[in-house]
């Protein structure tokens, strides 16, 4: 009954809607954030009253000034220009249930913030009342109101629904627009949905920072040669359980940039390592040891295309720890590496999905931090080399899941002639979970 209505307002308005169409012409800029059906609804929608100018004329022009889209100086010198009426701009976040998209209206010859208003989601479905408040806002704006820019208030129910049944929506007379992306839009808000998202401002939406957790169980091995006075020391292991914790807090240089500048630090440690101490006179015994791993380094994620699954540049560089304990006192010493390190990698989406596939290769300089390595070996310095291979899987914006290999050899010279090597291998399951 609901689309037969629907059908029937549709008829009998087309020649004013054709009438707001030729009339109004709007600018629709999403950012990167925003999904690709949520995009396409909005742009749908936007259609219905007014006429569409070109995005992708206006994202090329600016490229060739280096400004992201979404940008307040893409805005104001470029796409002031493309001869809009109203400029609207989407962004979309939020945690979980809580999702939020806002919208900016500007004017679309000055570049002047009008209006500003964001909108409680269900998933990824904007609702019908959110609909008519956007369709409401573009009309205002293209009239000429404008409150300067501040948040307007959220679209409201009085019913506590979605505004699906009965009334007329705050649009006319009209009945809720539909979701051209949701099949189940009109549903919403029957028995058994989910509760509404309150609505008000998204705080991870117009926040600059952020945090990151990975919590991951895998697989180790470690493999280290030492030359010694009275032989060459050698120690090698088995596969072992192991498990690694990451810890990041970043930073966006602007509300709409994808780039992230990151303080991140990962630690990786041993469960239950039990090793073949292989003694000078060719015999071996079994002794519990514990192997770990700590880096801490500054990191910068630069995407390089725009879109939702881009290909994403990885730069990091710090310090590295790699520790070697024994419970007891074994012919391999106790000892420390540490050094400096740099990683470069790239990040490339399976087509438009989220899953990605990641390889960062890695090379560092390290020291010996150990006075008993040094007083028996006589070891300096030297440099390691490794990569490593990631998998993930983006569940939704604040979950991943990460499968990731890891594979990295040190040599460090010796005053005996002969390096000393040390060897780390490790796959790893993580979970992540932004905040």
């Amino acid at each position: 009954m609901r689309s037969l209505l629907f059908a029937i307002a549709l008829l009998t308005t087309a020649p004013s809607l054709a009438s707001a169409q030729e009339g109004t012409r709007a600018l629709f800029i999403p950012s990167g954030s925003v999904p690709s059906h949520l995009r396409r609804t909005l742009e749908n929608l936007i259609a219905t009253r007014a006429t569409l100018v070109s995005y992708d004329t206006y994202s090329r022009a600016a490229a060739e000034r280096d400004l992201y889209p979404s940008n307040n100086q893409a805005i104001r010198e470029i796409a002031t220009q493309q001869g809009a009426d109203v400029i609207v701009v989407a962004s979309y976040g939020g945690h979980y249930r809580r999702r939020m998209l806002t919208l900016r209206y500007y004017n679309g010859s000055t570049g002047e913030l009008a209006r500003r208003r964001s909108h409680g989601l269900r998933g990824q479905a904007l609702r019908p009342a959110s609909q008519h408040s956007v369709l409401r806002d573009l009309a205002e704006v293209a009239g000429g109101a404008s409150d300067g820019g501040g948040e307007a208030p959220p679209d409201e129910d009085p019913e506590g629904g979605d505004g699906a049944e009965g009334g007329d929506g705050g649009d006319g007379g009209l009945p809720p627009p539909v979701s051209w992306e949701e099949p189940g839009a009109e549903g919403e808000g029957g028995e058994g949905s989910e509760p509404a998202a309150s609505e008000g401002e998204s705080e991870a939406e117009n926040r600059q920072w952020g945090f990151a957790i990975q919590l991951g169980l895998g697989i180790m091995q470690r493999q280290s040669a030492v030359p010694m006075m009275a032989g060459p020391a050698r120690l090698s292991t088995t596969p072992f359980p192991a498990i690694q914790a990451q810890v990041q807090g970043y930073f966006r240089p602007d509300l709409t940039s994808r780039l992230r500048i990151s303080l991140i630090s990962r630690y990786t440690t041993s469960v239950g390592l039990q090793a073949q101490d292989y003694l000078v006179d060719g015999t071996t015994r079994t002794t519990d040891m514990r192997a770990h791993h700590l880096t801490i380094g500054l990191r910068t994620d630069i995407p390089l295309a725009p879109g939702d699954h881009p290909t994403e540049l990885v730069l990091e560089a710090g310090w590295a720890f790699r520790m070697l304990d024994s419970e007891i006192m074994v012919s391999i010493p106790d000892y420390t590496l540490h050094g400096i390190y740099a990683r470069v990698g790239l990040f490339f989406s399976v087509g438009d999905t989220p899953l990605s596939i990641g390889i960062i290769p890695e090379i560092g300089h390290m020291m010996n931090l150990s006075e008993e390595l040094s007083q028996s070996s006589m070891v300096g310095d030297g440099f390691h080399v490794g990569a490593e291979a990631h998998v993930r899987l983006q569940i939704i914006p604040e979950v991943a899941v990460l499968l990731m290999y890891r594979e990295s050899h040190a040599f460090l010279g010796t005053g005996l002639g002969e390096d000393m090597n040390d060897v780390e291998r490790y796959g790893i399951l993580k979970a992540e979970y932004h905040f």
